[in-house]
Parts: C-alpha cells; sequence; structure tokens
C-alpha cells in the first residue's frame, strides 16, 4: 500500500513538472503565431483611395459624383463578397449636369472579386460590382424619352 502511494506521488510529480515546463513554450508559440499572422480583411476602395469597410454610400462616377450608391444596408460582408439594398442617385443633367437634380432608383449591390491590395499585407478589396435595380430604372442619356435603356442587371469593375 505505501508502496503504491510513492508511485502515485512520483507519477504525480513527473507529470506536474511534465505540465508547467511543457505548457509555457505551447502558449509561447501560440503567441508569437498570432502576433505573426495578419488579420485578413476585405475592404472597398473609395475615390480617393481610402479603405472602406461597410459605407453607408459611395461614389460610382469619381469625376463629377454624378452617381452615388446611398442608404446602403449591408446584409453581408465577407472575404469573397458582400450584399447591400440601398439607393443609386444618379443626376439626370437637365438642362445640364450642373444644373440637374438627384434621381433615386431602388437596387440590390453585389460587391466581388476580392484581390489583394497592393501595399497593404493581410488586406483585400473588391474590384467588381454588380447593380440590380429592383424596381424603375434610369433612362440611359440621348435615349429620346421614357424608352428604358439601362439594363437591370449591370456588372462593372471599381477603379484599382
Amino acid at each position: 500500500m505505501k508502496r503504491v502511494s510513492v508511485l502515485i506521488a512520483i507519477l504525480l510529480s513527473v507529470v506536474a513538472t511534465g505540465c508547467a515546463s511543457a505548457s509555457p513554450p505551447t502558449r509561447a508559440t501560440d503567441e508569437a503565431l498570432v502576433q505573426r499572422t495578419p488579420i485578413a480583411r476585405t475592404v472597398v476602395v473609395n475615390c480617393a483611395f481610402k479603405q472602406q469597410t461597410r459605407p453607408s454610400s459611395f461614389i460610382l462616377t469619381c469625376a463629377d459624383a454624378g452617381d452615388v450608391l446611398t442608404d446602403l444596408h449591408w446584409l453581408s460582408w465577407g472575404s469573397g463578397a458582400a450584399f447591400a439594398t440601398g439607393i443609386e442617385q444618379i443626376n439626370n443633367c437637365t438642362p445640364d449636369c450642373a444644373a440637374g437634380k438627384f434621381i433615386s432608383y431602388p437596387v440590390l449591390v453585389d460587391l466581388w472579386r476580392a484581390e489583394p491590395l497592393p501595399g497593404h499585407p493581410g488586406t483585400s478589396y473588391f474590384t467588381r460590382a454588380t447593380r440590380v435595380y429592383t424596381n424603375n430604372r434610369p433612362p440611359l442619356y440621348f435615349c429620346n424619352g421614357s424608352h428604358t435603356c439601362y439594363p437591370q442587371t449591370a456588372t462593372f469593375d471599381l477603379w484599382r
């Protein structure tokens, strides 16, 4: 009986010593891995080349801001795609773009084709967008009257 007690004490001592010496390096290794691994994130780049995540608005035409996505409500934002509902506001340029008024159209927006953002390790950015009009859609310039020339769904490149 005494022999069994001594054996149990020795085993517990060896196990406790082994655990104590094995734990810190494992924790240190885990912490080192976490610190060295960059956090992956996906953004969209705006006209000023600023990174944005889940923006509430986004300018599609940087030259004159005549086409803007507003009231964006993001249903999802992931590393491969992002989906939102919102309003596209397009300047009707009547009588000219400086004096035109913005007309609103409800849309669904899908950002996709994430690629690494140059100069920003661990960050990707969406390079393509698909827009779907959910109701009325704008007439294309020079389209004569009320004939709708815009497609209901359009995919386009975002600037790089």
